[in-house]
């Protein structure tokens, strides 16, 4: 799967937007955006919640994952399609940014990863009781979510190619070259090991509280800043090396920063709280959703601080 070393704000060289084209083509993505948070916001938690509404959101507790996940790989087709539409041409990324957005969004609408262990913790079935951090899941289910933010690569590329211009077909040709693999190889270490330290910085310490917002803002300017560094350090031909920078230090995560099963049955036993490490904070629907978010969105924040400091658009 290849996309666009150039976004929907990127254009051929020597192209100039005057003011009026740059707001509409801010509005445009606005709206685009806004129309996946709606949908969402409204369908995804109905195909998505579990039996308890005050409950994270994640396909742990949900009954029937396989058909949840079904539900919202359609809601994704459609929220990433109505976001390249209304962005225009050349916005094959907007369709994986969307979903990233949109998920975000439904992760809102739920509560942390905290509940979800108190709540596995009484639960007990016929062969004993439940793991009360469910390590495979939790690995497995972040992959499924990038899986899904991916499929906006796929349909925004789709619906790109309805519009039929020379700028669309001048912005597409760079994108139609094989990517370096050890260009991708390298931009993924650096990104995991940056996106690493800052998330464990920002995100709080072991005795805060957990705060969605915070696990939002530590997340995606995690993989803001990592996804800066590998861009200057090396050439991507290929956004979705970034995606498994994301899944690599969610998986991290879980399996070396999860608290151990001595923890975990002494919690069972005196009913006591988890006390988590932070990077082990976010749910994967948080990790998945934003970690793209602030990947995708590195060139847009590059742009703005080029404009910011009055320096010229870096050629490709």
């Amino acid at each position: 799967m290849q996309t666009g070393a150039m976004t929907s704000t990127e254009y051929p060289e020597g192209t100039h937007l005057s003011e009026g084209q740059a707001l509409v083509r801010r509005l445009r993505f606005l709206s685009g955006m806004a129309v996946a948070v709606v949908i969402f916001w409204y369908v995804g938690f109905w195909a998505a919640r579990s039996n308890d509404p005050l409950a994270p959101i994640t396909l742990v507790n949900v009954d029937q994952g396989v058909i949840a996940m079904a539900e919202l790989l359609g809601l994704a087709v459609v929220a990433s399609g109505l976001a390249v539409a209304i962005c225009g041409p050349n916005s094959v990324e907007r369709g994986a940014l969307a979903i990233a957005i949109g998920l975000a969004a439904l992760g809102m609408r739920g509560s942390q990863i905290d509940k979800l262990i108190l709540y596995r913790l009484d639960l007990i079935t016929p062969s004993g009781p439940v793991a009360a951090f469910p390590t495979a899941a939790l690995v497995a289910e972040t992959w499924l979510w990038l899986a899904l933010i991916s499929v906006g690569f796929i349909v925004g590329r789709w619906v790109d190619s309805w519009y039929d211009s020379n700028a669309a077909r001048a912005v597409l040709q760079p994108v139609d070259r094989a990517p370096d693999v050890r260009q991708g190889l390298g931009a993924v270490a650096v990104v995991s090991l940056v996106a690493w330290m800052v998330i464990s910085y920002a995100i709080g310490g072991d005795e805060t509280p957990l705060l969605k917002g915070q696990i939002y803002f530590a997340i995606a300017l995690g993989f803001l800043i990592g996804s800066m560094v590998a861009n200057w350090l090396f050439q991507l031909h290929s956004r979705a090396w970034l995606l498994c920078a994301v899944a690599l230090v969610a998986s991290a995560a879980y399996i070396f920063a999860g608290p151990d099963s001595a923890t975990i049955d002494a919690a069972r036993k005196t009913g006591s709280y988890i006390t988590l490490r932070p990077v082990v904070r976010a749910l994967p629907i948080e990790y998945a959703a934003m970690g793209a978010v602030g990947a995708l969105l590195e060139h847009d924040v590059m742009a703005l601080l080029r404009a910011l400091l009055g320096l010229q658009p870096a050629s490709r």
